[in-house]
């Protein structure tokens, strides 16, 4: 290559280096000597190219002092090594701090030649500025979604609590001898008490939902079966209204979804219960049952009632809008379609919508089909879970039977009290605090303890994890009683070794059925 043609050479490359953010060094490896530096060391580090050729050390001088062992550590590296990177921090005059990236590779050179080092330094505190406000972000996220978890387990006892004991005496009066008029307030009581408990586990649910909290169980599921128990469920309801539902014919439902089944029985019920609630008197309720092409199975549920506009679909899956229904005089709380929306989407599915005024809605829920399904044990002729056998155990109840029941809210505590005033034959144990309700557990060896999980010294979980640990008390029936109703503590506390667990506001039939036969009820949970 003639002269010319090396400066023409020389003179791109500067101005290729010239017009580039990054700052492109040429330097010998030791002692140190600048052999080019380009203008873009101004804008990194503050300083021009010029000063920074005339001392060599001046660079390193605008090392921060945590970064500037590292650093000269890592220039002495590059003198041996092919290629070194390192990311490290740089104090400009100003006192500004910046972090760069700098890259150092050998360069081929002449023989005879010294040996060159090619630097190139990029300034990225703007990467890592993003980087600490996304990871901020992050972090801030997890807190406030810790600080929610937290909120609604809260929610859910501070809620639920009042309500077992509303709703508890409610049922202990309603079994009472009451005259009509007392039997009414009675009913109103409890009426009301469930339509709030219904609307407090809706709105937990879109708050668990939203915070990523709700866990579901996703399996193959039977629609025919599930479509049945609902059905089951609304005969009642159906009858009011005097209206003919309409099954499918033949087996068209008796195809297999990926659900969880008992969310997807929940999403069924609220759609059902609905096409009842704005039906005409003597209307009709349709369901029905297909295979879409892309993999999906529908069902759905189309009634003959008052319809929804144009207008008020676009609103219908909002929370708490009960699009102008307050009217109808028909009891509603605006969560259920928004809720059910978001647990179809939580398998995967969707839901469709068709409608029009004095004509009726159809609902349909699509879930992915499962194509192919070992029989499932019902079909093979064994016990379903719940079948009864002609030959079960016959109910025995306790001649005596000694509860111990930890609860330190004295509004249950009492509810307890008046329910174990109805069996003679039970004799009830209360502790306020866990360490007590062990020591008289220890001392009594009662048949069945009855354990809250919120306790003001240790833990319900606590308490039941000692109890589980010692070999006389490891098999005593114990049932947790707690406001806690998410179907993952439900679980944990079982796997724990729980015998049962009643959920707050409990069913106090359900708790005298643990009186008559702890044992037999083992398993036992909502």
């Amino acid at each position: 290559m003639n002269r010319r043609a090396l400066q023409e050479s020389e003179e791109r490359f500067r101005q290729l280096v010239n017009n580039i953010d990054e700052v492109f060094i040429l330097r010998t490896t030791a002692p140190y000597r600048y052999v080019y530096i380009s203008p873009a060391v101004e804008n990194v580090f503050g300083l021009t190219a010029d000063e920074a050729i005339a001392d060599p050390a001046l660079f390193l001088s605008f090392t921060h002092p945590d970064d500037a062992e590292f650093v000269r550590k890592t220039m002495e590296e590059a003198g041996r090594a092919e290629r070194v990177e390192v990311e490290y921090r740089i104090i400009r005059s100003n006192g500004q701090v910046r972090w760069v990236w700098t890259r150092y590779q050998q360069v081929e050179v002449a023989p005879g030649d010294p040996p060159l080092v090619a630097v190139v330094v990029t300034d990225i505190t703007a990467q890592k500025d993003a980087h600490r406000a996304e990871a901020s972000a992050r972090a801030e996220a997890v807190r406030a979604n810790a600080a929610k978890t937290e909120f609604l387990s809260r929610m859910s006892h501070e809620l639920r609590t009042p309500m077992n004991a509303i709703l508890g005496f409610a049922q202990l009066l309603r079994m009472d001898e009451l005259n009509e008029d007392q039997h009414e307030s009675v009913r109103q009581i409890i009426h009301g008490g469930r339509h709030l408990l219904d609307l407090i586990n809706e709105v937990l649910d879109i708050s668990r939902i939203d915070s990523g909290e709700l866990a579901l169980s996703i399996e193959s599921v039977l629609v025919s079966d599930v479509l049945d128990e609902v059905m089951d469920l609304v005969v009642p309801l159906v009858a009011t209204r005097n209206l003919t539902v309409l099954m499918p014919v033949g087996d068209v439902c008796h195809e297999h979804v990926l659900a969880d089944r008992q969310r997807f029985k929940q999403v069924l019920l609220n759609l059902v219960a609905n096409a009842i609630k704005y039906n005409r008197n003597d209307g009709e309720i349709r369901l029905s049952c297909s295979t879409r092409p892309n993999g999906e199975f529908a069902i759905t549920v189309s009634d003959t009632g008052i319809g929804i506009g144009s207008e008020e679909l676009k609103r219908l899956f909002t929370p708490f809008d009960r699009l102008g229904r307050e009217s109808t005089g028909e009891e509603g709380t605006g969560v259920g379609l928004a809720l059910s929306q978001r647990l179809i989407q939580l398998m995967s599915g969707r839901i469709e919508v068709a409608s029009a005024p004095r004509v009726g809605s159809s609902f349909t829920v699509l879930l992915p089909l499962v194509k192919t399904v070992g029989p499932q044990p019902d079909e093979q002729g064994s016990p379903t879970a719940g079948a009864v056998s002609s030959t079960a155990t016959p109910l025995v109840r306790h001649s005596q039977l000694s509860v111990v029941y930890i609860e330190d809210n004295l509004a249950n505590v009492r509810l307890m009290e008046q329910i174990v005033a109805r069996r003679r034959e039970v004799t009830l144990i209360h502790a306020m605090h866990g360490r007590l309700g062990l020591d008289l557990i220890s001392s009594s060896q009662p048949g069945l303890i009855l354990l809250d999980l919120h306790l003001p010294d240790m833990s319900g979980e606590e308490v039941l994890r000692r109890l589980q640990a010692e070999v006389t008390t490891k098999d005593i029936p114990t049932v947790v009683v707690s406001a806690d109703a998410s179907p993952g503590q439900i679980r944990r506390i079982l796997e724990m070794g729980a015998s049962g667990y009643l959920t707050k506001p409990f069913d106090v039939e359900e708790l005298l059925r643990w009186f008559d036969d702890p044992h037999g009820m083992e398993g036992t949970a909502p």
